[in-house]
């Protein structure tokens, strides 16, 4: 089960500066997102954590909680999930609900 919200940030940051990383989020029977990302914070197994540009490789399944996904414009999107995986590498980070 997921649920997609937007906010807006009240601070401008310039965006050029930053890297991002690509990240798809998905299900079995549709995507969910796609697309290059400054940071994505997830609800690990272990606790949350947020992941940026050049991070290390990492699996880990996901616990219920929220996907808060900040985009190249300053906005974040956010995904409620109940479980999922995560893959982490090379700038790429995959997903699935």
């Amino acid at each position: 089960m997921w649920h997609r919200t937007e906010h807006h940030n009240i601070t401008q940051i310039n965006m050029a500066e930053q890297k991002t990383l690509d990240l798809t989020i998905a299900r079995v029977d549709a995507p969910v997102f796609s697309g290059a990302v400054v940071s994505v914070t997830v609800p690990g197994s272990e606790g949350e954590m947020t992941l940026l540009a050049d991070h290390a490789p990492l699996m880990s399944a996901l616990r219920a909680g929220t996907i808060t996904v900040r985009k190249e414009d300053g906005t974040n999107e956010e995904f409620a999930v109940t479980t999922g995986t995560l893959e982490v590498s090379k700038n790429q980070v995959t997903i699935l609900l």
